[in-house]
């Protein structure tokens, strides 16, 4: 047991893109395989989603308060303002970037389900709202305005090309594949372009 935390802590900056990845494969896979089964517990996901990275993010920011206690920094933290300093450098660095996004997320709820109401379920599946909830929130920021663009041009696009006039494409099947793709750009690729660190935190 000490050996898998002494590792988990040795790779935790590493942890998110595979839990990630690792829950939007089996949400994927539940689409397909179990579509009723999902179409049930695509809210449990969600908040269970939400509920792994609060406590991920908790211990990163003991992890962190460990290593400024033993560090230079101990004596500003015994002390009420350079608590308040850790308190806000922690939500900076850490939980600023879920926090947007989860709010991005109940705004695309509220959004989502206002039209699904009027429309009668018109525009997505019951669990779809979820799904997309769940991917601008594993995304995070900034990664979800990409993923929202990408999710409402995509399937334009592919309307366009391969459907006849007035056809739309579901967006069922792309909620969780473009979350993905936009996951691995951000992880892989943007993170490590100069002008990507202008828009986090």
């Amino acid at each position: 047991m000490i050996e898998i935390m002494d590792f988990l802590i040795a790779h935790i900056f590493a942890l998110p893109l595979y839990f990630k990845l690792l829950i939007l494969a089996l949400v994927f896979g539940a689409q397909i395989l179990k579509p009723q089964w999902l179409k049930k517990w695509s809210p449990a996901i969600f908040v269970g989603a939400v509920m792994v990275v609060g406590l991920y993010l908790f211990e990163l920011s003991i992890l962190q308060y460990q290593s400024f206690l033993s560090g230079l920094l101990s004596r500003v933290l015994n002390q009420k303002q350079g608590l308040d300093w850790f308190l806000n450098y922690v939500r900076l660095h850490f939980w600023d970037q879920y926090l947007i996004s989860l709010i991005g997320a109940l705004l695309f709820y509220l959004a989502a389900k206002y039209m699904n109401d009027k429309k009668g379920e018109r525009f997505f599946e019951r669990e779809e709202v979820w799904l997309g909830m769940l991917g601008i929130f594993l995304v995070g920021y900034p990664g979800w305005f990409f993923y929202v663009a990408l999710i409402l041009l995509l399937p334009a696009v592919l309307s366009l090309v391969f459907l006849k006039r007035n056809e739309r494409l579901p967006l069922y099947y792309f909620w969780v594949p473009t979350a993905v793709f936009v996951i691995l750009i951000v992880h892989f690729v943007l993170a490590k372009q100069s002008w990507w660190g202008r828009f986090i935190f």
